[in-house]
């Protein structure tokens, strides 16, 4: 497998407008001209034979000094944490060490460039890993189908599905009456197999994230596997060969095991209606992806959490050593300066710009409070 991290623009059309979409790619020459995308999106994992250090120096391949301590959780009564990487540690003895990345975890982790999602599973299937969570997350740019339609299909009974029950949430802006977020989802929370289908565009700009405004449309299907199913989907995962097994044929197979969305028909026995053709086109094309790797462009607010965390520390040492004396300090700034990249810049521009639109909101709200 190819090594090299290779940034492409995938052009793709939606039938309204060409839009670019950023992604990487690891080893693998298949392009998003279908409009869809898979990734890893939740990793946890325990670790009986291996201390905190290795997990982060041998098996995730970073470096142990650029975690800092935080607070234990679920029975470990300390952590090490970078960014949204977290090593939980120091429980029961039969507890272990515990790795969780959550999805900007995953992220994270890919934009070191340190290990692919099959070379990490391998290494840590051979460190005898027991995966309690693995999710894979198919995104859908293109408009394969709503989840409001999703939705009408189930209430029409056009869904032949392995769960009995499916569950509708909606976010709902209490002010304007307006659903800002569909999210769909079969199975329990805490069973093996949960998917949930939901409205990613809604929810990235509804938490204030940097989305392209040519990406129009995006929904996304997660599988969430635990336990057992967890561990199998992470052999999969380890097993993957370029050109012969993908990530997409997991999924697809997944998705035809649990749901089959149909065209209402005549025969009393739903489980012959026939497929509907939007649900065979989805998963034909979903049959056929590699796994993508996803760089994101770190945000100033990480960017913060990391200086605090990490700097504040030191660069108090060095104030109070010289008296209180902010030279020192200013003097690092100035050095900083200097060494800024046009990237750099960007992050910041887009920072200013987003406070601005945050600012004018607030304004108006304000406004708007006064004279109610």
């Amino acid at each position: 497998m190819n090594e090299q991290l290779n940034s492409k623009i995938v052009h793709l059309k939606t039938g309204k407008k060409e839009f670019q979409l950023p992604y990487t790619n690891r080893g693998v020459g298949r392009t998003l001209e279908n409009g869809l995308r898979a990734c890893v999106d939740w990793v946890e994992a325990t670790f009986i034979f291996v201390s905190p250090t290795q997990l982060i120096s041998d098996v995730l391949l970073l470096n142990p000094s650029n975690f800092f301590p935080d607070t234990g959780a679920n029975g470990y009564r300390q952590c090490l944490r970078n960014g949204s990487i977290a090593i939980f540690f120091d429980g029961r003895e039969d507890m272990g060490v515990h790795l969780e990345m959550k999805g900007r975890g995953c992220r994270e982790y890919e934009s070191y460039n340190k290990r692919s999602w099959k070379q990490l599973f391998e290494i840590m299937l051979s460190n005898q890993a027991s995966f309690s969570r693995l999710d894979i997350a198919v995104d859908d740019f293109k408009g394969f189908f709503t989840i409001k339609g999703m939705v009408r299909k189930i209430k029409s009974k056009e869904l032949v599905s392995k769960f009995k029950k499916a569950r509708n949430v909606e976010d709902i802006e209490i002010k304007t009456g307006e659903v800002r977020g569909v999210t769909l989802y079969f199975g329990s929370n805490k069973s093996d197999i949960q998917i949930r289908m939901y409205d990613k565009l809604s929810e990235r700009t509804d938490n204030n994230y940097n989305v392209p405004p040519e990406i129009t449309f995006w929904n996304r299907t997660e599988i969430q596997s635990r336990n057992k199913k967890a561990q199998a989907l992470a052999v999969t995962l380890a097993n993957e060969e370029d050109g012969e097994i993908t990530i997409g044929k997991t999924v697809c197979g997944i998705l035809r095991h649990y749901l089959r969305f149909t065209v209402k028909g005549n025969d009393s026995n739903r489980r012959r209606w026939k497929t509907a053709p939007f649900w065979e086109k989805f998963l034909n094309g979903v049959d056929e992806l590699p796994l993508t790797t996803i760089i994101e462009a770190p945000t100033i607010e990480e960017k913060e959490e990391w200086l605090s965390k990490q700097v504040s520390s030191t660069l108090a040492l060095v104030h109070e050593a010289y008296g209180g004396d902010m030279k020192q300090i200013e003097r690092f700034v100035k050095q900083g300066i200097e060494r800024l990249k046009p990237k750099d810049y960007d992050m910041i521009n887009r920072f200013k710009a987003q406070k601005k639109t945050s600012l004018v909101g607030e304004t108006k709200e304000a406004s708007n409070d006064l004279l109610s």
